[in-house]
């Protein structure tokens, strides 16, 4: 994840693909420095790499002590200085990867960054009432209250009475060179095994390099009710893949005896689990159906086992 980070370590700021500069509450990098100008600069990430522009700024932009041309645009890198107006209040790039989804709370300006695997979880993983992430298709997608939708860079999503400028960033062919790397759900199976109680699951996933058992976890039993579906419609003849599995979230809600706020919570949980693992597509580990409130497992590489 970028960071911008003041040179006296006080304060750090996530960056998104682009970020204003300055002292405008529209910044994502919000300056009070009398020097700074309402709209300072802009630093963007494209082709791979971070740069910064000045804006046209009255008192200028400084990168590693020189000052830039007014309205000049520069590359940078990890370790690079940057001051906004006042030279002796200086910035350093401390982290130059890839910016990672991120959304502003508008009525504060606090900026919330996605956690491993990519997921952007509003208003927090705690109180999650909507998830942000990049589909298989290279969308992104939010899931609120119980519904997925296509969203873009910019849009502004009202998440439990509260509004979020969605900052998104695109598609980076670095970004598939990376996962081309990474296990994808196509790659693994999963093999559950329940104890007779069913007090006890215990979650096994092959992977290319070798078997890894979860540790346990209570949203397991979701896992396991989802992994039943999928294998009841695999059993019935003539239903095929893309209709196999899918459970109304009514209805999966009714016999986990649980709140949807808890159900979505749950499937949260569930795909970083599957992140954590390196699966690079681990939001698939479960799908929601467009338009329709339902929910299935992504995987129909699965196995059930009763325990001893």
């Amino acid at each position: 994840m970028a960071l911008l980070i003041q040179a006296d370590g006080s304060r750090g700021v996530a960056l998104a693909a682009h970020c204003l500069v300055g002292r405008s509450s529209a910044c994502t990098v919000r300056l009070d420095d009398p020097l700074a100008s309402a709209e300072h600069a802009r630093l963007s990430f494209v082709g791979g790499a971070w740069s910064v522009r000045d804006l046209g700024s009255r008192n200028g932009t400084w990168l590693n002590g020189d000052r830039l041309p007014r309205g000049a645009t520069r590359p940078l890198a990890a370790g690079d200085r940057l001051a906004f107006g006042n030279p002796g209040a200086a910035w350093v790039l401390a982290d130059a990867s890839s910016p990672v989804a991120m959304a502003r709370r508008l009525a504060t300006g606090a900026v919330l960054a996605a956690a491993d695997g990519g997921m952007l979880a509003l208003p927090s993983p705690a109180a999650l009432a909507a998830c942000v992430f990049e589909g298989r298709d290279g969308l992104w997608i939010a899931e609120v209250d119980g519904e997925a939708r296509p969203v873009r860079d910019g849009e502004v999503l009202h998440v439990a009475g509260e509004p979020f400028m969605l900052h998104l960033p695109l598609a980076q062919d670095a970004t598939v060179d990376a996962n081309a790397a990474r296990p994808g759900l196509v790659e693994l199976a999963l093999s559950l095994r329940v104890s007779r109680d069913e007090d006890h699951v215990e979650v096994s996933v092959a992977l290319p390099g070798g078997a890894r058992v979860l540790p346990p976890r209570a949203h397991h039993y979701t896992l396991l009710t989802l992994a039943r579906a999928r294998l009841r419609d695999q059993a019935a003849p003539g239903l095929a893949e893309p209709q196999r599995g899918w459970r109304f979230v009514d209805d999966l809600c009714r016999s986990l005896a649980m709140e949807e706020s808890r159900l979505n919570v749950e499937i949260y949980r569930i795909r970083q689990d599957f992140a954590a693992l390196g699966v690079h597509d681990a939001t698939g580990v479960v799908e929601r159906r467009r338009g329709s409130r339902q929910v299935r497992l992504g995987t129909a590489q699965v196995a059930i086992a009763v325990m001893g």
